[in-house]
């Protein structure tokens, strides 16, 4: 089924033409991914394990995803860097599952592939399993749309409950942007927002900073308190800014689930740094990037029977 979506083509085929604006093929370790190409030259790559965005890259060819030199890509560990979605929980608060929950170790099912000139669209789905179950019981349904525009990147990760019962979920989209030096940048838009400083054992602060820098281990969960999109700016210190997210949360109702209201969204500012770097983040790759993460993940949220919950982030590359 997977294979049968590779027919999707903007113009003639291969040799004859404009290369497919998207389709199927083989990655790292023997993995597929879809291969997302803009008629602007701006491209974006996704494997089919983990819905993992590995790649965006610019018009101008500019790389703005890092993914680890040591990433293992075996279709068991999580793709270290790129964007793991992280589902049904943050961290391991439940050790019978695995640490971020298994959305991002899981295998997804490709729905469809979409060219509309403006924008070319790939939608990720993954619904409850035998799989699942065994770690989670809930019944549920994940959909994941990335979208690919001349000036941005757009992702979307819609939860919906499709069962008879509440669950509670936390759910967020670990995004690792590329950047010269993580030391060398900082960020917009967090200041006078609550966070929970988890380097200093998870006690909330107040953020005082107007840019807020990354000089060493840093894991901060700034807390959504007003509902809307939440802009926060990646620069160079005192310099020219590299990226724009934008980043937001809604809660769906309704039927069919056409009722939105705008949620609070977190947003997760993390870096190791070499002291705290897993084995396949080999020093010195932590300079590389900075997580700028969108999520539902200061606490858990209960999400109620034929209702849905969804996260964003749009990154506008300087």
């Amino acid at each position: 089924a997977i294979l049968a979506q590779a027919w999707f083509r903007a113009g003639p085929p291969r040799g004859m033409g404009p290369p497919p604006a998207a389709e199927v093929e083989d990655g790292s370790g023997g993995l597929k991914k879809v291969v997302l190409r803009h008629a602007s030259g701006a491209s974006a790559e996704v494997y089919l394990w983990g819905a993992t965005l590995t790649s965006y890259r610019s018009p101008s060819g500019k790389e703005n995803i890092f993914v680890s030199p040591g990433a293992i890509f075996d279709g068991k560990k999580a793709i270290r860097g790129g964007v793991p979605v992280v589902f049904p929980q943050f961290g391991q608060p439940d050790k019978a599952m695995p640490q971020h929950g298994f959305a991002r170790v899981s295998e997804w099912g490709l729905g469809s592939l979409y060219d509309s000139g403006d924008a070319v669209c790939a939608s990720f789905q993954l619904r409850d399993s035998e799989a699942t179950r065994a770690k989670w019981s809930n019944a549920f349904i994940l959909d994941y749309l990335v979208t690919l525009r001349a000036d941005s990147l757009s992702m979307r990760l819609r939860v919906t409950n499709v069962g008879d019962i509440p669950f509670d979920f936390q759910a967020l989209l670990h995004t690792y942007l590329s950047v010269p030096d993580v030391a060398g940048i900082g960020l917009a838009g967090l200041q006078g927002l609550s966070y929970m400083d988890k380097v200093a054992g998870g006690g909330v602060k107040v953020e005082e900073r107007e840019e807020v820098t990354i000089p060493g281990f840093t894991d901060s969960v700034y807390i959504g308190e007003v509902a809307g999109a939440k802009e926060v700016k990646v620069a160079s210190r005192g310099g020219a800014t590299l990226y724009t997210t934008v980043n937001s949360a809604v809660m769906r109702a309704g039927a069919p689930l056409t009722r939105d209201m705008a949620k609070p969204c977190d947003v997760v500012v993390w870096n190791p740094y070499e002291a705290n770097s897993p084995g396949d983040l080999p020093p010195p790759a932590f300079q590389g990037f900075a997580c700028v993460e969108p999520g539902l993940v200061a606490e858990a949220h209960c999400l109620a029977p034929k209702t849905s919950a969804e996260l964003s982030q749009t990154i506008f590359p300087a």
